[in-house]
């Protein structure tokens, strides 16, 4: 059978196109004909030539407007011919193929309509492309049990009630997530030696907790100065962050590289003793599926997070959880873990790369009658 994957952006600003990247080589072991259609960027082409064999067809488009985007996109769906086209992110780029005689699969993985900040006419622009996504496609896949709970009651109300759905979380790439065995005593690493390091990766923004980091930190350094925050990636609050942490003299327990390139994240992930995943108790918080989540379980470390959404649903009672939205609460529990010795947790992290993905999608798509 023969997939077609549609993107669009660039993947370090969009990061839905890691699903296509992470799912390319495993289907093709299992017999499949695959196909990624992406806008051409350096870090795309990047990206392709770090997890994609020679077997995956990656046809690149021009940075251009949505009009001649959607032409490009369909011109190159007419000439693969797929079975199946599956859209990484329902926006007005990617809403492609229509007339075609390829099943449209479109996932899901965050709600739009459930963003804070999303009021007014375009809450009401999102309620219905969500709808539209229903009425659009032949099957979703949804990347967190809410959003499965939501558009299977979405689907009921316009009578599709019977569409196929698939809950089809995010994963992890074993070809880019590498286990590397770090001595602090090597001089490259002996900077890091006697601490005890925190790492967080994602965007550099308030919703997404940074603040709470940094506030947490502050309570934590005086009784730990031996604590360090990584927060890797940039945001829309990142030089906030840096100026916040310069004027509190909070330099050397907090560390603000910037974006990290992917074969980068390797080494800070071996090197680091715990992972910090927020979350806020929030519609959006619930629905989305918080990549970096499955990034972090290959190395088998305490992960500090709240009981919201796919997070919980993952590390059940192996993660150590806080209270969203406090730092007092993440506070405590950093201390905890620098207390009390644990240095891992028992979650299989094969149950999550994607190539085990690839093969509930592969049994389920033989599975689905549509």
């Amino acid at each position: 059978m023969k997939i077609c994957f549609i993107t669009t952006g660039d993947i370090k600003n969009i990061a839905t196109a890691k699903r296509a990247l992470g799912m390319a080589n495993p289907l093709v072991d299992l017999g499949w004909n695959v196909s990624i259609l992406m806008e051409d960027t350096e870090e795309n082409r990047h990206r392709v030539s770090m997890e994609c064999s020679n077997k995956v067809k990656v046809y690149y488009f021009p940075h251009c407007s949505a009009f001649q985007e959607i032409k490009a996109k369909n011109k190159l769906i007419k000439e693969i011919d797929p079975d199946f086209i599956y859209i990484c992110a329902f926006v007005t780029r990617n809403t492609v193929g229509i007339g075609h005689r390829c099943k449209k699969l479109v996932e899901h993985s965050e709600l739009q309509s459930g963003i804070p900040d999303m009021k007014g006419l375009r809450k009401i622009h999102a309620y219905i492309n969500e709808y539209f996504s229903i009425l659009y496609s032949d099957a979703l896949l949804n990347a967190s049990k809410y959003l499965q709970d939501v558009f299977k009651k979405r689907a009921k109300r316009i009578l599709k009630g019977s569409m196929p759905m698939l809950y089809f979380p995010y994963a992890y790439s074993d070809g880019v997530m590498k286990v590397m065995e770090i001595d602090r005593n090597e001089p490259e690493y002996s900077k890091y030696k006697g601490r005890k390091i925190f790492v967080f990766l994602g965007s550099v923004v308030r919703g997404y907790g940074a603040f709470t980091m940094i506030e947490a930190m502050k309570k934590v350094k005086d009784k730990h100065p031996e604590a360090l925050l990584l927060m890797l990636g940039r945001g829309g609050s990142y030089q906030e962050a840096c100026d916040y942490v310069k004027e509190h003299k909070l330099d050397d327990n907090i560390f603000l590289p910037g974006f990290i390139s992917e074969e980068d994240i390797s080494m800070y992930f071996s090197l680091t003793d715990f992972f910090v995943s927020p979350m806020n108790d929030t519609v959006q918080d619930w629905a989305r599926c918080p990549s970096k989540l499955y990034m972090y379980l290959p190395y088998r470390k305490p992960i500090i997070t709240c009981k919201i959404g796919e997070p919980y649903n993952v590390l059940g009672k192996e993660g150590y959880y806080y209270e969203p939205s406090s730092s007092e609460g993440l506070a405590n529990k950093m201390m905890e873990l620098l207390e009390n010795g644990k240095t891992s947790i028992n979650v299989d992290p094969l149950k999550h790369e994607w190539k085990f993905r690839s093969g509930e999608f592969d049994r389920w798509i033989k599975y689905v009658s549509f």
